[in-house]
């Protein structure tokens, strides 16, 4: 399964629903995934499994996301967990229908979603894309897609084609170009024997223009102002599991595989794969912060909120800020 997948804007409309729906925590992190328990949160499985949470006095818990799930926007509104992992679009969305809602990370600074394309008909640049017929999952697809063309001036000539999580389709010709995960469906093609650069081509949609930091960490505002130590403790336990991530990727495909995602039927080779192909997504080129974004990708943010008709938003200093993690970074050792 691809994660990328579900992220569905339509899951908004049960928003006013979860609002009235209340549950008291005591004081601790409660993490809303916004996909199964896999590897991709494998800096949070090894910070579990290391102890480097409980060093920093941090009482941490998840609530595993899915195909089946609600989204995470839903499950904070709801005051289930405190906590969330969220594409910009439907944070926005959820800002707008009132909630007070922080981003203080981001996962993936550098955005895992792109075009799968065949020699017959490559997409390398955005002038690639108009008249293509576009193999997409979900409304996440279709933003991206929509606000990529616009960002580039090109003309809305494209057709969507609704289509599974397996780049086959693109192989058997029903479209020209598949969304995929990066770290995902290219190794599924490279599995079967086609050789990336030369029977498939890759082309991230960070790369056409549309570069906005995926998988925003968020909290509620109470969490970030009440509790700013447990914030800045988790942040600097997730960095350390990152640092330590990145020395060796198979550590976190196991806890993902045995314990953490252990019924899930991973499977090994394909978590450590994914897990090696998403660490140099945590980092911004030019910054040496896991998990940073900079003042040019938030200006990029409201770019795309208001060329895809979001308008009125809070300005970016209410809906963001960095400094915990600025604070943690230099803490475990790093110079902001």
């Amino acid at each position: 399964m691809n994660r990328r997948r579900f992220v569905h804007l339509g899951a908004m409309a049960g928003m006013s629903g979860a609002l009235g729906c209340r549950r008291t925590r005591g004081v601790g992190l409660v993490w809303a995934l916004g996909w199964l328990p896999d590897v991709e949160y494998g800096n949070l499985w090894v910070a579990m499994e290391r102890g480097y949470l409980r060093d920093e006095g941090v009482r941490m818990s998840y609530e595993p996301g899915g195909p089946n799930a609600p989204q995470p926007v839903v499950v904070v509104a709801a005051q289930q967990a405190n906590m969330g992992d969220a594409e910009w679009l439907p944070f926005l969305d959820a800002v707008l229908q009132g909630n007070d809602f922080v981003v203080v990370a981001a996962q993936f600074p550098i955005l895992p979603t792109g075009l799968i394309t065949l020699p017959r008909r490559p997409m390398l640049k955005p002038a690639d894309l108009v008249g293509g017929r576009f193999l997409v999952q979900g409304p996440s697809e279709r933003n991206e897609l929509d606000a990529t063309f616009r960002l580039n001036k090109l003309p809305l000539d494209y057709k969507l084609v609704p289509v599974g999580f397996s780049p086959e389709a693109l192989l058997q010709g029903e479209g020209d170009a598949y969304f995929c995960y990066v770290t995902n469906q290219p190794t599924m093609l490279e599995n079967m024997g086609l050789k990336q650069g030369k029977d498939f081509f890759v082309t991230k949609v960070y790369d056409l223009g549309y570069r906005v930091p995926s998988s925003l960490l968020f909290m509620d505002r109470e969490m970030v102002t009440k509790h700013r130590g447990q914030v800045v403790g988790f942040l600097k336990a997730i960095l350390r599991a990152q640092a330590d991530n990145a020395r060796d990727a198979s550590y976190a495909a196991r806890l993902a595989v045995e314990k953490y995602g252990g019924d899930l039927g991973l499977h090994l080779k394909q978590q450590v794969t994914l897990n090696r192909l998403q660490v140099p997504l945590e980092l911004e080129t030019g910054t040496n912060i896991p998990f940073w974004f900079s003042d040019q990708s938030i200006r990029n943010m409201y770019a795309i909120a208001k060329i895809t008709g979001r308008e009125n938003l809070p300005p970016p200093e209410r809906l963001i800020d960095r400094s915990m993690l600025e604070e943690a970074y230099r803490a475990v050792g790093g110079k902001a």
